[in-house]
């Protein structure tokens, strides 16, 4: 840890506060923001035709039993984000957004790239048309990808740092129908140097949109095709991974307060030597009571992807979650991966204010093959597989609060406890996990 680069973040971390009481003071005065662009209060007084904001970001993540061990780290994270706008012609437009991510005081040296990137350009796009309102838009150059609720591919805003692409992107609109056409490769951070995209993967990919086919419901089809080199990013035998992935996603509304969303997947094609043959699922049930106080949302929740049946038939049947990333404090440490696991989560959210949310869940872990280990997010082996082990991975609970106490400040707290069940404790893993995390955020 470098004190000497904390305590220069004290300013930072001055500059957030003072920001933050901005907008508390001010909020019946602010004018609506425009659209089209990332804005905030700095954009107030500019040209309608230039857009410039920022967001700062102060999380603090204390962790107990990390990975099942004993042992406790507590640090800070800082974001800042700096994001200008340019809309040349009202058919051209060109976005820039610049990021510095800092983690301190971590148990880890040199911290992961997950945590830290210096000052960089994370985004930086040409875009010809309106891909919202347009029939017809490209975008080209540095930029997120995600579609749908994010299962295999996203920017996840909770993460430190983020992800990108250096890709171009086509999107075609008709009425109720969409299609997104896009082909790149994922930007790789460099502590220590500019971002550069990852030399040997590509991602290719069309991802549709369906509306008022089915009533009060939308549809998303699609299908990715990723490649890349195994040898120089996963640490394996020399080999390509040639997956494409195909599914679905079914969003809707029905009567008397109730939702669901549906979305199941199937892979195929090559790892290496092995044959592909893998798929996952995820199932969400949802009631919600309008005309209760606090507008209580009940939820269940079932996700599953396969494991491998038998490590020497030749197939491989891990399901890959792709380019995905947790948007809560819960998964953030990378528990578990997608692959060999089933998550049941039921919950409930409360509206206790117009400006605070509370959601409580609880979850559960069981391995879906008992012939396949327990991995985590970047798909490394957790705990080897054994039958004899059992199933049960592990359960706990979490509670997560988010408040807006400003038109541009939101505060968030998660607190949660897993505790280890039978596969893990055999495996060697039985310490509880506790996991505390703070947040304020102050776009400006």
């Amino acid at each position: 840890m470098n004190i000497r680069n904390f305590r220069a973040s004290r300013a930072r971390i001055g500059l957030l506060a003072a920001l933050s009481l901005m907008p508390i003071c001010a909020l019946a005065e602010e004018p609506p923001e425009p659209s089209g662009a990332a804005s905030g209060y700095a954009a107030s007084k500019l040209p309608a035709w230039l857009w410039f904001s920022g967001e700062e970001r102060v999380r603090v993540e204390s962790l107990h039993g990390a990975g099942f061990q004993p042992g406790r780290d507590t640090y800070p994270l800082q974001r800042l984000r700096l994001k200008l706008g340019i809309r040349a012609r009202p058919w051209l437009r060109f976005a820039f957004e610049g990021q510095d991510s800092r983690v301190f005081l971590h148990d880890v040296s040199p911290a992961p790239a997950s945590l830290r990137n210096p000052m960089d350009l994370r985004q930086g796009y040409v875009e010809i048309g309106d891909a919202e309102t347009g029939w017809i838009s490209v975008r080209a150059g540095r930029q997120p990808l995600h579609f749908g609720e994010g299962r295999l591919m996203e920017d996840s805003d909770w993460s430190n740092t983020g992800r990108t692409f250096d890709a171009a992107r086509l999107t075609l609109r008709g009425g109720p129908i969409r299609l997104d056409v896009f082909s790149g490769a994922p930007v790789e951070v460099n502590r220590t140097g500019f971002d550069e995209p990852a030399g040997r993967e590509r991602l290719h990919g069309l991802y549709g949109s369906i509306e008022k086919w089915i009533p009060n419901a939308t549809v998303e089809p699609y299908l990715l095709w990723r490649r890349m080199d195994l040898g120089s990013h996963e640490g394996t035998a020399p080999g390509w991974l040639d997956s494409k992935t195909t599914g679905f996603r079914w969003a809707g509304i029905l009567p008397r307060g109730f939702d669901y969303e549906i979305e199941t997947m199937m892979q195929r094609g090559r790892k290496a030597h092995q044959t592909i043959s893998a798929w996952g699922s995820y199932w969400t049930l949802g009631y919600t009571r309008f005309e209760s106080r606090y507008r209580p949302r009940f939820f269940m929740q079932l996700d599953r992807g396969s494991g491998d049946r038998n490590p020497n038939d030749g197939v491989y049947g891990g399901f890959s979650t792709l380019y995905s990333a947790a948007d809560d404090g819960y998964d953030t440490a990378s528990l578990f991966g997608g692959a060999n696991v089933m998550h049941a989560r039921p919950g409930a959210t409360f509206q206790l204010k117009r400006s605070l949310a509370l959601t409580l869940a609880y979850h559960s872990y069981w391995r879906v093959s008992e012939l396949d280990g327990l991995y985590n997010g970047p798909g490394q082996i957790i705990v080897a597989p054994s039958a004899s082990q059992g199933r049960h991975i592990g359960q706990g609970s979490d509670l997560q609060a988010a408040w807006k106490p400003g038109r541009y400040t939101s505060v968030g707290l998660t607190y949660g406890r897993l505790m280890p069940g039978e596969f893990l404790r055999r495996g060697g893993h039985g310490f509880a996990y506790n996991y505390l995390f703070l947040s304020v955020t102050q776009r400006f």
